[in-house]
């Protein structure tokens, strides 16, 4: 969202919401410290919705993650460093919606992935549904141009992460690339949602309900 204090980029975000038909909704980057359900449901456009959030850092970062009340039963939510999660119970089954913003710093970007890899570990089984800013790519054809974000040790730590999650990266129709440089010259694929198969078999997800240029859109 690159900020969410303006009251006109607050308009954009809801009619892009509301065009959608959207049922939950995975923000990043707001950079508020602090927010409540008027902003909330200025940006959803509705007042039948629930939110969490993780707070910015000195400005920078923070997590929205919004949902219509009756599209499932929230169990608990969670967040740690990077990301922001909601354990929810739809028909009967558990599921796992974690909304990401990773640290552009490596290191911390690992160290996210073991602790979700960990917390799944910890906790009951169930469908899981993970999206947002990944600031990595999983192979060279995702990056175009030097931007400074990718490296062999890069892909291959996102790459494990992914497997050790067991999820699926599914290819999208649309706009290839979800990052772009001020000058255009480079591009990567950082932004995507890597989903459980059995997340894919309950709910008859395919590539083109993951159209890139719908879901992965940027508020600056």
């Amino acid at each position: 969202m690159r900020g969410g204090g303006s009251s006109a980029k607050r308009k954009r975000v809801g009619n892009f919401i509301r065009k959608g038909e959207v049922d939950i909704s995975f923000i990043q980057k707001t950079k508020l410290g602090s927010i409540d359900k008027g902003l909330v449901c200025k940006l959803w456009e509705d007042s039948l919705v629930d939110w969490s959030y993780a707070k910015a850092d000195r400005a920078s970062g923070g997590l929205l993650t919004m949902w219509k009340k009756d599209y499932f039963n929230l169990v608990f939510s969670f967040k740690d460093q990077g990301y922001l999660g909601l354990c929810v119970e739809k028909n009967g089954k558990l599921i796992y919606f974690v909304n990401i913003y990773a640290s552009c710093d490596i290191n911390r970007r690992m160290e996210s992935w073991k602790r979700l890899m960990e917390f799944k570990l910890k906790n009951d089984k169930g469908a899981w549904c993970i999206g947002g800013d990944f600031n990595s790519i999983s192979s060279l054809e995702e990056k175009v141009g030097k931007s400074g974000r990718s490296s062999k040790r890069e892909m291959s730590v996102f790459n494990a992460f992914i497997e050790g999650m067991d999820l699926v990266d599914l290819p999208t129709i649309g706009g290839k690339f979800t990052w772009f440089n001020s000058n255009g010259q480079a591009m990567s694929r950082i932004d995507r949602f890597l989903l459980s198969e059995d997340f894919i078999e309950d709910w008859k997800v395919n590539s083109l309900e993951l159209e890139t240029s719908r879901i992965m859109h940027r508020f600056g």
